[in-house]
């Protein structure tokens, strides 16, 4: 029986999603994209896929699209998701996303309910791979009587150690301005039973060691706010948790400077009539700073301590980005890679264990990066599932129960993806000392 899939996006997670979906000789997909020629190119590899125009901003437009289809994937801005879950729930079409749950998507929760449909966000890499791989060994410990006492979870998307090559040791695989404009946010998270907060000018100089092997040395810094994790994944019991960012060291000192210059301001100014190290001196001063060895560099680097001038943009944010954009590029057969590790201190009667999961994945060179491989897979392979009704669940949900995670990662482990889970000697988390 023909199943038809609708998937709202052509960006570079799309491929994946197209190739996995695929394979399966009775699923018809449909990419629509605001910009048809990478639709066309998406579809250009099977004939079960057909490219068309789309504007996500016209509801009759999205309602038109979704009422031909079974299913929908949204791999749009998350800013799109909940106009077109309200077009899927009028139309009764299951919807499947990468991103975060918003207020306004968890109040669709009742309306999905009451029209039969599935809304399943979360299901990426962060968040996604995450959840699944989490409650795995949270749900295992509670099977056997035990209690997470900590948990810490790192993730980060990074150049492969073999391109890591520039002072900052990040590049952008998309617009640098959104990874940004997340280091404005305050950071919450449980230490010792109790709230630690972490004010967003302090965000990046309050990052540590995060030691997945001695082969690979990051350092990392909190997300946002990591307490509702707690109620989420069923661990009242928990006292330490925290959810956090992965970066190889120097980032986090080279991008708190910039923070603490205004390299990352929002206000509206009119820049291009200042060069940038005339901009950067009056900053030092104005600020009271003094660059590191390490800030230097990286500012050398960039361009920001020399006579060229200041690009034309809104903000100083949105120049700093540019240079950023200019400088931080994947090249030709350069590949990136993704890290994740929990850490897990587990309660067994009188006993302690340490546990680590751990997943890193290098993207291939010439094909899909691991980024792409590890947001697409998981969302094509929770919505084959709910295509071939062995996920029934009905209203707003993220993938943190067992009958999603199980064959997630069964699917996930197939394609390659997989955590590696390890008893430790110590938790070694330095967020809780």
């Amino acid at each position: 029986m023909e199943k038809k899939i609708l998937i709202f996006g052509s960006g570079y997670v799309a491929a994946p999603v197209i190739e996995y979906l695929t394979r399966h000789p009775e699923n018809r997909l449909t990419v629509a994209s605001n910009i048809l020629a990478d639709a066309e190119r998406l579809a250009s590899h099977s004939e079960q896929v057909t490219a068309v125009t789309a504007d996500v901003t016209n509801d009759q437009a999205i309602a038109e699209l979704v009422a031909e289809h079974d299913i929908v994937i949204s791999l749009v801005p998350y800013l799109f998701h909940v106009a077109i879950a309200k077009q899927c729930i009028a139309l009764q079409k299951h919807l499947v996303t990468a991103s975060y749950v918003s207020a306004d998507m968890q109040q669709l929760d009742t309306a999905a309910r009451e029209a039969g449909i599935l809304i399943l966000n979360e299901i990426g890499l962060d968040p996604g791979i995450d959840h699944l791989s989490a409650m795995k060994v949270i749900d295992e410990a509670h099977d056997k009587g035990g209690k997470v006492i900590s948990f810490a979870s790192w993730c980060g998307g990074l150049p492969a150690p073999e391109f890591n090559d520039n002072p900052l040791g990040y590049k952008f695989a998309w617009a640098p301005r959104g990874v940004l404009l997340a280091l404005l946010n305050e950071a919450r998270f449980y230490k010792d039973n109790a709230v630690e907060v972490i004010a967003s000018k302090d965000l990046l100089t309050s990052a540590k060691p995060v030691v997945l092997s001695n082969e690979l040395p990051l350092e990392g810094y909190p997300n946002r706010d990591s307490t509702p994790y707690r109620d989420a994944y069923n661990m009242p019991e928990c006292e330490n948790l925290i959810r956090g960012t992965l970066r190889y060291p120097g980032f986090c000192e080279v991008i708190a400077t910039a923070h603490k210059l205004g390299l990352l301001d929002l206000e509206q100014v009119s820049t291009g009539e200042m060069r940038w190290a005339d901009w950067i001196h009056q900053a030092l001063s104005d600020n009271a700073v003094e660059l590191s060895e390490t800030v230097q560099t990286a500012f050398e680097w960039l361009g920001l301590m020399s006579e060229q001038m200041m690009p034309q943009a809104d903000t100083v944010l949105d120049a700093f980005c540019s240079v950023l954009q200019a400088k931080l590029q994947y090249q030709e057969n350069e590949t990136d890679m993704i890290a994740l590790q929990h850490r897990f201190e587990l309660e067994f009667a009188d006993e302690r264990e340490y546990l680590t999961s751990t997943l890193v994945v290098k993207g291939d060179v010439g094909g899909y990066s691991a980024m792409s491989k590890t947001v697409g897979y998981p969302v094509a392979i929770a919505t084959q599932l709910i295509l071939d009704d062995e996920i029934r669940d009905k209203g707003v949900h993220i993938p943190v129960q067992r009958h999603f995670y199980e064959p997630i990662l069964d699917g996930l482990e197939a394609e390659g993806i997989a955590c590696i889970e390890q008893h430790q000697p110590e938790l070694g988390e330095h967020f809780f000392n």
